[in-house]
C-alpha cells in the first residue's frame, strides 16, 4: 500500500493505492459530490472571521474505506457540524454514512444529510441528527444556490446548532432558468447582427453560474462567435443559458420561453448530464426536445483531469461515459467530444484543499464549434444547394461485397434515398433505375477490387499536392505511424498508378492523385468507403484497433472535403469501417483517426436496429446519428432458377417410382440435361462416372455424380433482405 494525493475527479478504481486526506480538525465539516458547492465555499470563506472554521472535501476523494476511516478519526471526531450533501442517494456513499452515523452517536456532533439536486430525498434527510425542519431550511439555501445562500445557509444552522446569534436572511430566490451573458466574450453585444447566419444554444448548469465555474462556456461562446472560419459566413450568435435540471418540466417551459424570446436557435450544445427521457412509461417523453427540433450535440464537461484523459485509451472513465454519454444516448443527442476537464488553479488555506474548476481544452472546443457551424449551415443551406455523400461499405474488398449491408438490400435501399432526396428538391442527375444499375454503374469505374485496377477508368482523385499540404498539418505523431505502417504518401501512391498515369480521359497528368470510387450524381456523390488496408495483408483484422489506415482511406474523405465540398455524409448499412479507427475509444482527441479521416460534419448511419453495441461504436466515435431500421422478416429461403426446377423433378423422378415406372426414362433425361445445363455435376466433382441405372433409383451413380455425394438440403429460414424508404 502507498499513498495518493488528492487529485481533481477524485479516486478511480484502476489507481493503485490509497487517498489520505490530510486536513486538520474545524468545528464545520462540509462533504459534497459538487465541485461547485466547494467552489462557492471557498469563496464564503476568503473572510473566515464571520464563520467558524470550516473544512471541505469532494466525496470523490472518499472512496476507499481506508480512506475514509482515516479521515472520520483525524478530522471528523473533532466536528461539531457535518454536513454530507450527496447525489444518488444512500447507495452512493453508503459505507461512509454509517461510518459517520456512527462517529455522531459518540460524538454528539449534529449530522445532516441532504440531496444533492432539488428533488426531496426523505430517505438522506431521515438519517440527519438534527430537527427536520432545520435539515430542510439548509437544504432550501443551498437548492437557492450562490455564495450568499450558502453562507446563510451556515449561519442559520449555526445558530440553531452552536447558539450563535448571525441571524441571517432567509433564502433568496434565484431563477432556474436565465441567460448567460459575460461581459468579456459579449463584447459586441448579443443581438442579432446583419449577416448573421444562424444561432447557436449552449446549456449549462445553474450551479456553474453561481460558483463562476463558466470558463468552458466562455470558451465556447468566443469560438462560435468569433473564430474566423465562421466569420467568414456571415459569423454566427451564440447564446447561453444556465438551467437547474433539465428533468423539471417547469424548468423546460421557463427554457422554451427563454429560446422563444431570442429569436429561436439553430442548434443546441449541452453541457448538462443525464437524460430528459423517462423510461417508466410506453413512451419516452421527449416533449423538450421535439417541440424544439433542432439537433442537440452533447457537450462533455468531464469530471476527470487532462492528463488522465490523455493517457488512457479508453479516454473518458466510467463516471463520464455513464453521466454524459451513455444516459443523453436515450435522448437521442448527438455525441461530440469532452471540451473541458477538472485541474487545480488554486487553494484555499480556510479550507485546507485545493479548489477544483473545469480548464477548457482549445483543440477540443473548436472541434465542437467547427460541428455546431457545419450543421447550422446545413440547416441553412437552401435544399437545391445541399451537397450529401452516401457512402457504402466493402468488405472483403471484391465487387460481389460491394454495398453490403446486414439486414438490409443496402444497393436498393441507396437508390431509394436517392429518389427520396430528388423529390425534396436535392439537385440529383443520372438515378440509377435499380440496385442492380447501381451496382453496375460503380463497377464501371475503379473499386476497391485490385482485379478491376489498372483496367477500370478513374472518375475523380485528389491531387497530390492537395493531400501533401494536407498531410503536413496532421500531428506529427499520427504522420509517424502512417508512415511506419504504409510509408509516405508518395510511395503509396506510386502503387496506384505505376506506369498509367492518365487511365481516364477527364483526367489530365497533372491532376494525378489518390483515385476516388465512386458516382457523381449532381449535388450527391455516392462512393466506395476505401480499405482499411487489411486487404494488403490478410493477418490484419476489419476491426483491428491499431490499424493505421491508408493514406489513400484519408485521400477519399478528404476529396469530399475539400474537393466534392459536402456538407453531410450518411454511411448506408451495418457497418462500415470509420468508427472501427485506431484512436480513443470515448472522448476523442486531434490524434484520433476516425476525427481525422470524417473532421467535424454531420454524419448519418442507417443502422439495423438490433445492434445498438456496435451502433454505438459510430455515435460515440464519429458522432453519428443512428437511423435505426428493423430486422428482415424470417421466410424460407427457398430455391430459385435451375435448382427450383432440379427439385420439382427430383419429386416427380420419386413419385413415378411407385406409380407409374414408364416415366422414368423421360424424368431421368431431362434431369440429366438440367443438371449439365446448371453445371451442378461440375460441383460434385465426381471421380468415378457410372450410367444411371432405369428406373432403379440409382441416384448416386447420376451421370458422373460420386456414390458419395452428399444431401443437401438447400432450404431453411433465413431473413429476408429490408430496404430503406
Amino acid at each position: 500500500m502507498h499513498r495518493l494525493a488528492a487529485t481533481p475527479g477524485g479516486w478511480t478504481p484502476d489507481a493503485e493505492g490509497v487517498i489520505f486526506v490530510e486536513q486538520s480538525p474545524a468545528p464545520i465539516v462540509f462533504l459534497t459530490a459538487a465541485d461547485t458547492d466547494l467552489q462557492c465555499l471557498a469563496q464564503v470563506m476568503v473572510d473566515p472571521s464571520a464563520l467558524p472554521a470550516v473544512r471541505g472535501v469532494n466525496l470523490l476523494q472518499l472512496q476507499q474505506q481506508l480512506t475514509i476511516d482515516t479521515y472520520a478519526d483525524d478530522v471528523l471526531a473533532q466536528a461539531h457540524i457535518i454536513i454530507v450533501r450527496l447525489l444518488g442517494g444512500r447507495a452512493y456513499w453508503s459505507y461512509g454514512l454509517e461510518v459517520v452515523r456512527s462517529l455522531v452517536e459518540d460524538t454528539g456532533a449534529a449530522l445532516v444529510v441532504l440531496p444533492g439536486d432539488d428533488r426531496p430525498d426523505p430517505d438522506l434527510i431521515s438519517l440527519s441528527t438534527v430537527p427536520l425542519a432545520v435539515a430542510n431550511q439548509l437544504w432550501r439555501y443551498l437548492c437557492e444556490g450562490g455564495r450568499d445562500n450558502l453562507r446563510h445557509g451556515l449561519m442559520a444552522l449555526c445558530d440553531r446548532v452552536l447558539d450563535t446569534r448571525f441571524q441571517p436572511p432567509s433564502p433568496q430566490p434565484v431563477p432556474r432558468v436565465g441567460r448567460y451573458r459575460p461581459a468579456a466574450v459579449l463584447a459586441d453585444g448579443d443581438e442579432p447582427v446583419p449577416g448573421t447566419v444562424g444561432t447557436v444554444g449552449i446549456l449549462f448548469y445553474r450551479a456553474h453560474y453561481l460558483a463562476g465555474n463558466t470558463a468552458p462556456i466562455d470558451a465556447l461562446m468566443a469560438e462560435i462567435g468569433h473564430a474566423p472560419s465562421r466569420r467568414d459566413t456571415g459569423g454566427l450568435r451564440p447564446v447561453a443559458f444556465y438551467v437547474s435540471s433539465l428533468g423539471d418540466p417547469e424548468v423546460q417551459q421557463d427554457l422554451l420561453a427563454e429560446i422563444k424570446a431570442v429569436g429561436g436557435a439553430d442548434i443546441l450544445l449541452n453541457t448538462t448530464s443525464f437524460a430528459v427521457a423517462k423510461l417508466d412509461g410506453s413512451a419516452p417523453r421527449l416533449d423538450l426536445w421535439q417541440r424544439l427540433d433542432v439537433p442537440v450535440l452533447q457537450v462533455i464537461l468531464s469530471g476527470g483531469t487532462l492528463d488522465a484523459w490523455q493517457q488512457h485509451p479508453m479516454g473518458l472513465m466510467p463516471r463520464d461515459i455513464a453521466m454524459n454519454v451513455a444516459l443523453p444516448e436515450v435522448d437521442g443527442r448527438i455525441i461530440t467530444r469532452a471540451v473541458s476537464f477538472k485541474t487545480t488553479q488554486q487553494r484555499s488555506a480556510a479550507l485546507e484543499m485545493d479548489v477544483v474548476t473545469y480548464e477548457p481544452v482549445g483543440d477540443r472546443v473548436q472541434f465542437v464549434a467547427d460541428l455546431a457551424a457545419r450543421w447550422v449551415g446545413l440547416r441553412r443551406t437552401p435544399v437545391s444547394e445541399r451537397r450529401v455523400a452516401l457512402v457504402l461499405a466493402n468488405y472483403p474488398n471484391r465487387d460481389g461485397r460491394l454495398a453490403n449491408g446486414v439486414g438490409l438490400d443496402t444497393p436498393q435501399s441507396c437508390v431509394e434515398i436517392l429518389q427520396a432526396l430528388a423529390a425534396e428538391g436535392y439537385c440529383l442527375a443520372d438515378i440509377p433505375a435499380d440496385g442492380d444499375a447501381l451496382i453496375q454503374a460503380l463497377t464501371t469505374g475503379r473499386t476497391n477490387d485490385p482485379e478491376g485496377h489498372g483496367v477500370r477508368s478513374v472518375h475523380h482523385v485528389l491531387p497530390v499536392a492537395d493531400y501533401r499540404a494536407w498531410y503536413d498539418t496532421l500531428p506529427a505523431t499520427v504522420r509517424s505511424g502512417l508512415e511506419q505502417r504504409w510509408g509516405t504518401p508518395e510511395v503509396e501512391l506510386a502503387q496506384y498508378w505505376g506506369d498509367h498515369p492518365t487511365q481516364s480521359p477527364r483526367i489530365s497528368p497533372a491532376e494525378t492523385g489518390f483515385p476516388i470510387a465512386g458516382l457523381h450524381l449532381g449535388r450527391v456523390f455516392v462512393g466506395i468507403q476505401p480499405s482499411r488496408g487489411y486487404d494488403r495483408d490478410p493477418s490484419l483484422n476489419y476491426h483491428a484497433p491499431d490499424l493505421e489506415p491508408t493514406h489513400a482511406y484519408l485521400a477519399f474523405y478528404l476529396w469530399l472535403r475539400r474537393r466534392f465540398r459536402v456538407q453531410a455524409i450518411a454511411h448506408v448499412g451495418k457497418h462500415g469501417n470509420l468508427e472501427w479507427l485506431p484512436g480513443k475509444g470515448i472522448g476523442l482527441s486531434a490524434t484520433c483517426y476516425p476525427e481525422i479521416a470524417l473532421g467535424a460534419l454531420p454524419h448519418l448511419y442507417p443502422f439495423i436496429v438490433n445492434d445498438p453495441g456496435e451502433g454505438a461504436q459510430a455515435k460515440r466515435r464519429a458522432q453519428a446519428v443512428i437511423l435505426d431500421h428493423l430486422t428482415p422478416p424470417l421466410t424460407r429461403a427457398e430455391l430459385y432458377g435451375p435448382l427450383q426446377r432440379l427439385e420439382g423433378l427430383v419429386d416427380e423422378y420419386y413419385e413415378a417410382q411407385s406409380l407409374d415406372p414408364t416415366r422414368l426414362s423421360v424424368i431421368r433425361d431431362r434431369l440429366v440435361a438440367l443438371l449439365r445445363e446448371s453445371h451442378v455435376l461440375e460441383d460434385l466433382a465426381a471421380p468415378h462416372p457410372s450410367p444411371l441405372g432405369a428406373a432403379t433409383g440409382e441416384w448416386g451413380g447420376l451421370a458422373g455424380a460420386s456414390p458419395c455425394a452428399p444431401t443437401v438440403d438447400l432450404q431453411g429460414s433465413e431473413p429476408l433482405s429490408l430496404r430503406v424508404r
